[in-house]
């Protein structure tokens, strides 16, 4: 064989088995990302999969840890869309805008619901804990055509009584591990303290408001500027919270109308499907009614 052939092949070898290890390397730090609720990011994978090093092969690497998470785990990474919503007024009313896919992922099962529910997978009660305030949570906000001022957010949140695992400080958990609260103050802040938990995990979007004539505008912007703006000192008039990326991908609409009558104890029927979807603001396709699976 010709040197300059034997050189080619041992080239591409190498490459190959360069990115097996590093597909090998983001299976690991995705299922750490997943385990503590966090997106992953094109930056954190480029810093602590390739050890900061640019590379051509970043679509191979991804393409290929999502063969090995199939494979081995019934998981995929799922790409985060941006902010949408539905605007109202004018010659838009009824249009969406959607925004293009950012350079985050969550893992996401590729099982089918039949095979997830014989699997049983236990929950921690942390994690059910959380997720049932959420769930709750963007219930309310689906239900106001997927959007709500800061102000009735918080005071969802406060009659709600947020679950201790959400709060970061302890100035709201007693010794025993439970909420208490000692004055309207204290649940204000704890109340706060969970929407912003909701907006680091993902679940839910802080967004900027800009009136513009008789139709209202959303900006879209990061949820990390958006926050920085309003930590800033922006008052609660000036910003909105709507769903965030994981709430997205968690959550399907007819899931969520699923959740919303088991909540409020009414039968998931077509008719029900209608009225949330006029709430909602958008169709709900409710022809796999009777094969979905509760949030």
């Amino acid at each position: 064989m010709p040197r300059g052939s034997s050189d080619a092949s041992s080239e591409s070898t190498a490459a190959s088995k360069g990115i097996e290890r590093a597909a090998i390397d983001l299976v690991r730090y995705a299922l750490a990302c997943n385990a503590s609720g966090k997106a992953i990011k094109r930056e954190a994978i480029r810093d602590q999969v390739l050890s900061g090093q640019a590379t051509r092969n970043t679509k191979q690497i991804i393409d290929r840890a999502n063969e090995l998470l199939n494979q081995s785990f019934g998981l995929r990474l799922t790409s985060l869309p941006q902010h949408e919503k539905t605007l109202h007024g004018g010659d838009a009313e009824g249009t969406t805008q959607v925004s293009k896919i950012v350079n985050r992922w969550v893992l996401q099962s590729t099982l089918p619901n039949s095979a997830r529910e014989k699997l049983q997978l236990a929950q921690s009660e942390k994690d059910k804990a959380v997720l049932g305030f959420a769930a709750t949570v963007l219930s309310l906000i689906f239900v106001n055509n997927m959007s709500i001022p800061t102000d009735q957010l918080v005071m969802y949140v406060r009659k709600l009584g947020p679950p201790h695992h959400v709060l970061c400080s302890g100035e709201h958990v007693g010794d025993d591990g439970t909420l208490a609260y000692t004055s309207d103050a204290q649940l204000e802040s704890a109340a706060r303290e969970a929407v912003e938990y909701l907006v680091r995990q993902g679940y839910l979007d802080k967004v900027s408001i800009h009136a513009s004539g008789r139709m209202g505008s959303m900006a879209t912007q990061a949820t990390q500027a958006t926050q920085q703006q309003g930590d800033a000192g922006g008052s609660d008039a000036e910003f909105e919270y709507t769903w965030g990326p994981q709430a997205k991908v968690k959550f399907e609409p007819l899931d969520m109308a699923r959740f919303i009558a088991a909540m409020t104890g009414q039968e998931c029927d077509a008719e029900f499907v209608k009225t949330i979807s006029r709430a909602y603001g958008r169709s709900i396709d409710y022809a796999s009614l009777t094969t979905t699976s509760d949030p």
